[in-house]
């Protein structure tokens, strides 16, 4: 991530116990890191407090607002009904996959890092950069499906359901 040249000075100079001990925690920490879900904590938080903070229908228009039968619902209006949340064991992600884009994410980084801050002249910072920024627009963009997935599940109705007359 820092460069070849780099990336041997560093080593160089580095202690030879701190690299037998440093080096193989990296790809532990990657991979322990990719396991946390940060994403449904903002969104418990989102669903919490946004009615209560309307500043975010204007940053976010129509961040809560959908429609349903040409009528319009935004934040402030609560949901018909509750959809039952997923339990974090239910939803799985293969050990493969996490795997995988932990062992990844530092060439990620390294790219979205050239591409949008290259007026950055460490390639260590250029790099760090670059990882914050592509965790935080994935999460982002997680966080909107996510919503539009609960709010699609709180409006869904049966149609042609045949429905019972009260006695």
């Amino acid at each position: 991530v820092v460069g070849h040249k780099e990336g041997l000075d560093v080593m160089e100079r580095a202690d030879p116990l701190f690299l037998l001990i440093g080096l193989p925690t990296i790809p532990v920490m990657l991979i322990l890191g990719k396991m946390i879900r940060w994403e449904d904590y903002i969104l418990r938080l989102w669903r919490k407090y946004s009615n209560k903070l309307q500043i975010f229908d204007k940053i976010f228009p129509g961040w809560c607002t959908f429609y349903r039968l040409k009528h319009i619902y935004s934040i402030g209006c609560p949901v018909p009904r509750i959809p039952a949340e997923a339990s974090p064991l239910a939803d799985h992600v293969s050990a493969t996959r996490i795997l995988c884009g932990a062992l990844v994410f530092p060439t990620i980084a390294t790219i979205v890092g050239k591409l949008m801050f290259s007026s950055v002249n460490s390639n260590l910072q250029r790099t760090i950069l670059g990882g914050i920024a592509f965790v935080a627009i994935k999460g982002a963009f997680k966080v909107y499906f996510k919503q539009q997935q609960y709010l699609r599940q709180a409006h869904r109705k049966i149609l042609n359901f045949p429905e019972q007359e009260e006695a």
